[in-house]
């Protein structure tokens, strides 16, 4: 009988794990300046899974950092998101990716200086699937001034 009961616990593991029941895994983007000035995240680009959780960590002690993908930059149909400003180093602030596709972001203040990153969630988004830019928008619906 224990070796049926073990088989069994196997294959329903299996079917499990083939089922989409695996565990969502966590990633960690870095917020960061170089000697300088440069400020990036690391890394910036990212291939995920869908249900995965992105972890971004303010690791700069001279300069604030935030992470915006407005609604122009991500899938169609997927919440676009705006970390608050992180200043103290060691901030953090967590997503998790239930939609796939692309998602562009970058960080507010330092976004003409390069500050940008991508999270491609299960595969690259279609031309179909990416979301319109808004109406008479400068694309930063999102940012509060």
């Amino acid at each position: 009988m224990k070796k049926i009961t073990k088989i069994l616990s196997v294959g329903a593991l299996a079917l499990m794990l083939s089922s989409g029941y695996a565990q969502a895994e966590v990633y960690t983007v870095f917020m960061k300046s170089d000697k300088e000035g440069k400020s990036y995240f690391e890394p910036s680009n990212l291939t995920i899974q869908k249900d995965d959780t992105v972890v971004w960590i303010q690791a700069d002690d001279m300069v604030g950092h935030n992470a915006v993908a407005p609604s122009e930059m991500i899938p169609k149909g997927a919440e676009g998101f705006e970390t608050p400003m992180m200043e103290e180093e060691g901030q953090t602030w967590s997503r998790r990716f239930d939609k796939e596709g692309t998602y562009n972001y970058h960080c507010h203040p330092h976004a003409a200086l390069g500050m940008m990153g991508k999270i491609i969630v299960g595969r690259e988004s279609t031309d179909k699937e990416k979301a319109m830019p808004m109406e008479g928008g400068d694309g930063h619906g999102m940012h509060s001034h």
